[in-house]
């Protein structure tokens, strides 16, 4: 393009583009240059264009190279600018003395600005998205952690301990609720009828909190056991237990022999055997 020209061109809103017949930009005008974050001079055509419209850009090169100044290329759409900061254009292309002209006319601001909103409005939905997923996996990590955690600790206390022949060791750990008690009580229960247990150490000192729905829990498995003809031993009562266990108002030394620790109840249940073998 000549002097004259390139000063005029520099004055358009239009863009304004020149390439060699290769599509290889010589010229961008302000107007196109704004588009691009870096200089569009040695750069092929489809740079000044989105990623999506590139390959709609070669065709429109293609087309442009046959048309001349008296009969340019009829308008195509392209989409120029980055994935963040974008514009669609009406462009017409001719051939001129070996070079390819091309003009685009920008589409109005009230669209662009639109697709502006449109293209935010994706991202943060994008970003929701994401978090979504990311809150998703989190819980699915810490339910897989409960479950693992459930089954440790059913594992570590459900079964009841054969000490010997008619004698079974319960170490209660952890946390006890309504589900876990239940599920303790009916395999100690069938242990206990299986074996014809006829003593029951149960070891409470492992529980994490004796509350009054806790201790409740105690105290109906004492008197299952006692309905089946094994004895309840009771060990491991601290003054938390023992506090609990008087607000319930009831007397332990009625059905349940207690004692400090199992060292204790197993001397108490050896010495009551031998009495009952003389």
């Amino acid at each position: 393009m000549d002097l004259i020209n390139i000063t005029l061109c520099n004055h358009l809103t239009e863009l304004v583009v020149s390439c060699d017949h290769n599509g290889i930009i010589g010229y961008a005008n302000p107007a196109a240059q704004r588009w691009s974050e870096t200089p569009l001079e040695g750069r092929p055509f489809p740079a000044l264009l989105t990623p999506e419209s590139g390959h709609k850009g070669e065709l429109f090169l293609e087309v442009a190279r046959r048309a001349s100044c008296q009969e340019p290329t009829l308008p195509w759409e392209l989409t120029l600018g980055t994935a963040t900061r974008y514009t669609v254009a009406n462009f017409h292309g001719y051939s001129d003395n070996g070079c390819i002209v091309i003009i685009g006319q920008v589409e109005p601001g009230e669209t662009t600005e639109m697709q502006h909103e449109l293209l935010q409005l994706t991202s943060e939905l994008a970003e929701a998205q994401r978090e979504q997923r990311r809150q998703n996996r989190i819980l699915q990590q810490t339910l897989h952690e409960q479950q693992r955690l459930l089954k440790t600790i059913h594992d570590l206390t459900a079964p009841a301990v054969p000490l010997w022949e008619g004698v079974l060791l319960l170490p209660l750990v952890g946390q006890i609720d309504s589900h876990r008690a239940n599920a303790i009580a009916g395999e100690l229960l069938q242990r206990v009828s299986a074996g014809r247990a006829r003593y029951v150490i149960l070891d409470v000192s492992g529980i994490a909190l004796v509350d009054t729905a806790v201790a409740r829990h105690l105290i109906d498995m004492a008197q299952m056991l006692r309905l089946l003809g094994a004895q309840p031993v009771l060990v491991g009562i601290n003054p938390e237990i023992a506090q609990t266990l008087v607000h319930l108002g009831l007397n332990l030394f009625d059905f349940i022999t207690v004692y400090s620790d199992v060292q204790h109840a197993v001397a108490y249940v050896l010495r009551k055997m031998k009495e009952v073998t003389l």
